[in-house]
């Protein structure tokens, strides 16, 4: 019998533009999820309150770049400028003001050792300037130069200011907070979560960001994705980028991660570490002028550099290749040289500063 095919074309329908439906298309909301014209970007994308911080970038961008390809460096440091020794067992956070005075905390096992410090670096030692013997556990410095603090296992924000007098500026009653940060518009975020045990972590469990404003009201709530999950167990540190791209140092019982949101509670991604490396333990996380995050990895004594999109772009091994230790902490100072925060060896009783310099493609 013979027997005959019959071929069934598809037409293919050319990509539009979302709001004009015209075909000259040049641009792609990474947000939004949608591509458009020269005219729409401008008139119709950019005037949406909502869409003010996407991510757009051009189709030829996308065309250009590899998929799947990035390339992953393994030197984040090019080279170490110098090392402070503290009079702390360790520096759990470090933060740099725009004076580039220096503000560290140990907030360990030792009580006596228990303390903030602000300080200036010199040549060879760091002039204090001020400190307290306070159980904090995280630090924030607003546009006025004024300490934000929060104690461990506290439900007080409280204040030093620029004569050091303390005062309590919010009280959150029945819950704990856990992180403090002072965003580019002053803007205060914290991490809170209900007293207790902080795991498990239940259904019930309260695990927020909220971002404060400058008069400490309450103006956004992250805590759930758009599927009802939440976004965090123990938000252990916050910073946040040009776009104010809220990212979280977040900890489970067993490993740690770090999630990044938008103030719309829009999750964009969650990095967990490389697959291969085992326990990944982040504790200190900043931000670089192209909005790349730089991680410390306390478990695998490294540096991670990933960029606004959860990719990996870099990855060394201080101890290995530079015989840093115990990261703990990481921030910038002005001159654009990134600071870490250390524990003390094993031979040593005092945690370390070191000043190094990260190679310009990461910058």
């Amino acid at each position: 019998m013979a027997t005959s095919s019959t071929s069934i074309g598809i037409a293919q329908v050319p990509v539009s533009c979302y709001f004009c439906k015209g075909q000259d298309i040049k641009w792609t909301c990474v947000d939004c999820n949608v591509r458009m014209c020269n005219s729409c970007k401008a008139t119709v994308h950019q005037g949406l309150q909502c869409s003010k911080d996407h991510d757009v970038i051009s189709i030829q961008d996308i065309s250009q770049s590899p998929q799947g390809s990035q390339a992953v460096t393994t030197v984040v440091i090019s080279s170490v400028f110098n090392s402070y020794t503290t009079t702390l067992p360790a520096v759990h956070t470090l933060l740099c003001s725009d004076d580039d005075s220096l503000h560290f905390i140990y907030n360990g096992q030792k009580p006596d050792k228990l303390q903030f410090m602000k300080g200036k670096l010199l040549k060879s030692s760091i002039k204090i300037l001020f400190m307290l013997k306070r159980i904090i556990c995280d630090i924030a410095i607003n546009k006025n130069d004024e300490i934000l603090f929060i104690e461990r296992h506290d439900h007080k924000i409280q204040k030093i200011s620029i004569v050091a007098e303390i005062k309590t500026v919010l009280d959150t009653s029945q819950m704990t907070l856990m992180a403090i940060h002072v965003n580019k518009d002053n803007e205060v975020i914290v991490g809170i979560r209900e007293q207790g045990p902080p795991f498990p972590v239940q259904d019930f469990s309260v695990r927020q960001v909220i971002i404060l404003g400058s008069d400490y009201k309450r103006k956004v709530t992250l805590e759930f994705d758009k599927k009802g999950n939440k976004l965090f167990s123990y938000v252990f540190r916050i910073r946040t980028d040009s776009k104010n791209v809220v990212y979280v140092v977040d900890h489970s019982q067993y490993n740690g991660r770090i999630v990044a949101v938008d103030r719309n509670g829009r999750l964009k991604f969650t990095y967990g570490g490389k697959k291969d490396l085992g326990i990944f333990q982040p504790t200190g996380i900043t931000i670089t002028l192209s909005d790349n995050i730089v991680v410390a990895d306390l478990s695998n004594y490294a540096l991670h550099v990933i960029n606004s999109k959860g990719d990996l772009l870099g990855l060394q091994f201080i101890f290995k290749d530079l015989g840093i230790i115990d990261p703990y902490s990481v921030c910038f100072n002005t001159e654009g040289y990134l600071l870490i925060g250390c524990g003390k060896s094993e031979n040593e009783n005092y945690g370390k500063i070191h000043v190094v310099k990260m190679i310009d493609s990461l910058t």
